[in-house]
């Protein structure tokens, strides 16, 4: 009987995705214009040719605090997707004990003072913890378009 009930949640799941491929104009690639980063592919899900860094923490930073709620991400221009979508992607913290942590959506942010600034052409973005870190862990940061199958593509380390 679970067996049953499980198929009906993953074929709304597939539909649903078809139905952002559809409104999205079923493109691929990465060409700023639509709407959902890399649909229907398995390409990294950084969106940027040219770069994504973390920003706060900055990378390679040690002794964060894991109080820390929010992590920032910087990117190079604002001709990408991930500038024209960014409510579309996330990022997802793994740490080196296996832990995983997420974040919300991105949103559009300022650069505030001590934010990594590695790019001519700095563009921010911020999402929320959804989880906690841990103390004495190395956590690598990834950014993802949660909405998609595009494998999630690094943009740096930290440890607290």
């Amino acid at each position: 009987m679970r067996h049953l009930m499980i198929r009906p949640a993953r074929l709304v799941r597939a539909l649903l995705a078809l139905s952002f491929v559809a409104a999205a104009g079923c493109g691929g690639g990465s060409t700023g214009t639509n709407p959902i980063p890399n649909p229907g592919s398995n390409q990294i899900c950084d969106a940027n040719s040219q770069g994504e860094a973390l920003a706060n923490p900055n990378p390679g930073q040690t002794g964060v605090s894991a109080g820390t709620t929010t992590i920032k991400i910087v990117s190079y221009g604002n001709s990408d997707q991930l500038y024209s979508s960014y409510q579309q992607f996330d990022l997802i913290l793994a740490g080196s004990r296996g832990d995983q942590i997420v974040t919300g959506p991105l949103s559009l942010t300022t650069r505030q003072a001590g934010d990594n600034q590695p790019f001519p052409s700095d563009f921010y973005y911020s999402g929320t913890l959804q989880g906690s870190l841990q103390f004495g862990e190395t956590y690598t940061v990834y950014l993802n378009a949660p909405q998609t199958n595009c494998t999630p593509g690094a943009v740096g380390t930290f440890s607290t």
